[in-house]
């Protein structure tokens, strides 16, 4: 599956660079974020918890952070396994300066196995498209506020 979306924050680009590089505050973004513990420069782990319908559990992700090109590129590789399935994501986020502030893209591919893919099919990208933007939109709003 693919996601892409864009959003303007009115924020410079380096405070959006070192927000979503910085995995303790974007960390408080993620929704349903039960944990998170770095394992090394760039690379941390997060359990969260997903779900769609009936079925819910905690899914444990390993991230690291690939690629940095400051203040413009950020590059992710993450995989995650819990409730009978695994998910493999690669994520590039580019900045780009603009008269109101910073232009955030954003591409994501997501490839879900096992229990969850199965079961929930037709759900699965509406889902995930709506963590996208809550993520996306609580990142808009801690940049914003401060």
């Amino acid at each position: 599956m693919n996601f892409e979306g864009t959003c303007i924050i009115k924020a410079q680009r380096e405070r959006v660079f070192d927000f979503i590089t910085d995995p303790n505050k974007i960390g408080r973004c993620f929704p349903d974020m039960k944990s998170l513990q770095m394992e090394g420069e760039d690379k941390f782990v997060a359990i969260v918890k997903v779900g769609i319908g009936f079925l819910r559990g905690d899914f444990k992700f390993h991230i690291a952070i690939v690629e940095k090109q400051p203040p413009s590129r950020v590059r992710l590789q993450g995989n995650g396994s819990g409730a009978g399935s695994n998910v493999d994501l690669s994520t590039v986020i580019e900045l780009t300066e603009v008269a109101d502030g910073t232009k955030l893209d954003y591409k994501a591919d997501a490839k879900l196995v096992g229990a969850i893919a199965a079961l929930a099919q037709r759900v699965i990208g509406s889902t995930t498209e709506k963590t996208i933007n809550t993520l996306f939109d609580c990142v808009k709003k801690q940049l914003e506020q401060s």
